[in-house]
């Protein structure tokens, strides 16, 4: 991923915490434009509605062709 990619996203508050097994796994409902990846941390930085995220990267994947027709 590289900053200006659209980007789908779940939220940390939606997530399911409790088994980190899964993290990869769940619904990434929304999306946004990637500002910054560090890649030694693995945290994402996403512009979404006017607000920045920073979150992790395993709760982030690059949007594609589907995303776009969606929104």
């Amino acid at each position: 991923m590289k900053s200006g990619d659209m980007v789908r996203f779940a939220k940390w508050e939606e997530a399911d915490i409790q088994n980190s097994k899964t993290w990869a796994r769940c619904p990434k409902t929304h999306s946004g434009v990637l500002i910054e990846y560090d890649k030694l941390m693995k945290t994402c930085q996403i512009l979404h509605e006017g607000k920045v995220f920073k979150i992790r990267a395993v709760f982030v994947e690059k949007a594609g062709k589907k995303d776009y027709e969606d929104r």
